[in-house]
């Protein structure tokens, strides 16, 4: 895992977990703006963090080492903590565990992934086609049609996360990944509900595949809010780091309300 920290005199703090494929510079266009009042923690995954040395397994795993880091580096205490896609998995089992003091969670895009007896399929093909894209999707001009069926976002702006990919990311990453994803809702069928959880659920209001997962989500945090991002897809957020910041203020503002 590699980490990043910015801001670091601020006594509010935020940790940021970027989605599949990405590393922590999926964030690199907005913690120029956060910092500026938050204490920003932005980190990659094992699998993601360029040293070609380590694989993804579980977002529980993730969960722990980040808990190590939280309890070592930053008091065993933050804020909030952002998942982006993927990262959700890891954000959501971070905030669940209750091993460090987390005081809220934004969930970004957290897809229910889960097709029943197609599901198999899914995770045969995909993380195979996405270990093919890995470094050529950088010369597209235009997404996959696999992969804008799923994110139903701007071709352009998604591209240019992809500029990100760090290199050296396994097979044996993605086919991991693609497991956790499936299996998430599982999970979080699991957990007991928490109704004081201060929790918001993001997402564009394009992008597929979110009216289980909000119905799941709400389940285990009554509280959740439904926050969709209107013309946009499945990370098109990001792509708007002014909008993002903005929302991410708002968000922490309601917080040292309650």
């Amino acid at each position: 895992m590699e980490v990043k920290e910015f801001g670091s005199d601020n006594s509010i703090k935020i940790v940021l977990i970027p989605g599949n494929m990405m590393c922590w510079k999926q964030f690199e266009q907005v913690i120029p703006l956060l910092e500026k009042d938050y204490h920003v923690t932005a980190i990659s995954t094992d699998g993601y963090d360029g040293t070609g040395q380590t694989t993804f397994t579980t977002a529980e795993a993730s969960a722990e080492k980040l808990e190590t880091y939280i309890r070592e580096h930053l008091g065993g205490q933050v804020d909030m903590v952002f998942g982006e896609s993927f990262g959700c998995a890891t954000a959501g089992m971070l905030f669940h565990r209750k091993k460090v003091t987390v005081g809220s969670l934004i969930m970004s895009g957290p897809q229910y992934m889960n097709i029943g007896i197609l599901s198999g399929l899914m995770s045969a093909i995909i993380p195979r086609n996405q270990y093919r894209l890995l470094y050529s999707i950088q010369e597209r001009k235009k997404l996959p049609w696999l992969l804008k069926l799923y994110t139903r976002t701007d071709d352009e702006k998604l591209l240019n996360q992809f500029r990100n990919v760090p290199p050296d990311i396994s097979l044996n990453t993605l086919q991991n990944c693609m497991q956790e994803s499936l299996a998430l809702y599982e999970q979080i069928d699991r957990f007991e509900p928490e109704p004081e959880a201060r929790v918001s659920i993001w997402y564009g209001a394009k992008e597929p595949n979110m009216k289980k997962a909000i119905q799941k989500l709400k389940r285990a945090f009554p509280k959740a809010e439904d926050h969709p991002f209107e013309g946009l897809g499945h990370g098109e957020i990001i792509a708007h780091p002014d909008w993002m910041a903005r929302e991410i203020e708002a968000f922490m503002s309601k917080e040292k309300e309650i």
